[in-house]
């Protein structure tokens, strides 16, 4: 007789029909794990060179206006097609601007991931404030399926209407 599950340690034991199944980890916990820690070192340190081009364009705007990407897209360059970051620049000054709808016309992902990463920042923060008491919201490959569903989305809808930067 053939005996299924695990033999104590995690592993499968030998000989069973039954298939292993991944962990996940649930969207709500109460400790976080090192890549929701470094998600949010990274959060906090984009949010700080975020906040120093706002104030170096709201106090000295003629140098943020030297701050601009100076090389085209090779990917229009070579196949005359918009890539699927094509208006993410654009969107991202328009929403640090203010300018939510601009910001979804040029490129909506911007906007998507914007919203996912103020979400996740402002959970984790108030799960480590109040030291594990609150859930906080945790890392889940579901945002970056969702986000990529919208990159593509966007990319087949400016294909087929033939929209150029």
């Amino acid at each position: 007789m053939i005996s299924s599950g695990n033999d104590g340690n995690g592993r499968q034991k030998a000989g069973t029909d039954a298939p292993r199944r991944a962990r996940r980890r649930p969207l709500l916990c109460r400790k976080p794990s090192r890549t929701d820690n470094a998600l949010y070192i990274a959060g906090w340190i984009l949010l700080a060179l975020g906040l120093c081009f706002m104030l170096l364009q709201a106090f000295a705007p003629e140098t943020a206006a030297k701050l601009h990407w100076p090389l085209p897209c090779a990917f229009d360059s070579l196949l005359h097609i918009p890539c699927l970051g094509c208006g993410a620049t654009r969107a991202l000054s328009a929403l640090m601007h203010g300018e939510l709808l601009e910001s979804l016309r040029w490129h909506p992902a911007v906007a998507f991931f914007a919203a996912e990463a103020a979400v996740f920042m402002l959970s984790q923060t108030l799960g480590r404030l109040s030291r594990s008491k609150v859930r906080m919201l945790t890392f889940n490959d579901v945002y970056i399926y969702a986000l990529l569903a919208v990159i593509l989305l966007q990319w087949i809808v400016k294909l087929l209407t033939g929209w150029r930067p």
